[in-house]
């Protein structure tokens, strides 16, 4: 039987399209649920999780199918606090000691774009710092510890995730793929996926985007009606909750953008800038993954 296929993200890297559309739609797997790989994989705390019981529900899941795993929850995804890269580290844990051998998938994303986008879904969840508080540049609180559980923009120093993946994992079951080869082609993209995965190609699959990001009048005016809901997010300020006005207010972004086609939003020059700077020594670094030449044709931080 084909080992365990675990894709692990990252966020914003169209995994929502990988995990409703085309994993679903690939006949020679069992693509496992997402509320089974939170149930029991991440939302155990350590002194409940039982790598035992779980290797033994994971086995008997799939029968002779092979067994899909993806979210970037894995990861942290963008909800969760990163800390001290502590979650990330559990995570890789848990899986080297659930799934023997597996084979290993993370997608990347140039981050002047994922974080573009990660900001975004910060606001659609209902946050209300500025860039600046968003990304660390400007700190929130005085004592570290304060914001233990904050975003975290290290987790996207790409190197990191793949060294210690590779480590856990071994170099051969790891493999790196750029979100935007899969973006700028899909069905190509898919094609030689399938074909090195040896994933049998689902036939006349819709390729569509999930999660677009917000535009910047919208995510403007959603940022102003956040100060007056709860949201989906603990990390923000607010001055009283107006009971139903988040889902409402969501609604309404969500419309005009899909009916007006807004330009999408984006960074000031100051803020490219930064992410220049903050992981172009990280990027140097993936060429053991990714040619130069890819990482350059996408406008990688070099």
């Amino acid at each position: 039987m084909e080992s365990t296929i675990l894709h692990i993200g990252y966020p914003k890297t169209a995994t929502t399209w990988f995990q409703k559309v085309f994993y679903p739609s690939v006949s020679n797997i069992f693509f496992v649920n997402r509320s089974d790989v939170f149930e029991k994989l991440v939302f155990l705390d350590t002194l409940t999780f039982n790598a035992d019981e779980a290797k033994l529900w994971f086995s008997t899941l799939a029968g002779n199918k092979r067994l899909v795993i993806c979210d970037e929850i894995l990861l942290g995804g963008l909800d969760i606090g990163f800390g001290n890269g502590e979650f990330v580290q559990l995570m890789a844990e848990r899986l080297q000691q659930v799934f023997p051998n597996p084979q290993v998938v993370i997608f990347i994303r140039n981050q002047h774009t994922a974080l573009e986008s990660a900001y975004s879904h910060y606001i659609t969840s209902g946050g209300t710092y500025s860039v600046k508080r968003f990304l660390g540049i400007k700190q929130v609180f005085g004592k570290p510890f304060m914001g233990y559980h904050l975003f975290n923009p290290k987790l996207f120093e790409y190197n990191r995730v793949i060294n210690l993946y590779a480590s856990t994992f071994g170099k051969s079951n790891l493999h790196v793929f750029l979100y935007e080869d899969f973006s700028a082609n899909p069905k190509i993209f898919i094609d030689r996926y399938c074909s090195l995965m040896r994933l049998e190609s689902p036939k006349d699959i819709v390729i569509d985007r999930y999660n677009v990001r917000l535009s910047t009048l919208m995510l403007q005016k959603q940022r102003i009606l956040n100060r007056f809901s709860y949201g989906n997010t603990p990390f923000k300020q607010y001055f009283f909750n107006i009971h139903g006005l988040y889902k409402l207010s969501r609604r309404f972004t969500e419309t005009i953008d899909n009916h007006f086609k807004l330009p999408a939003f984006r960074f000031t020059p100051e803020i490219h800038e930064w992410i220049e700077n903050r992981y172009r020594a990280s990027n140097r670094s993936l060429t053991e993954w990714i040619t130069p030449e890819q990482l350059t044709r996408w406008g990688y931080p070099l």
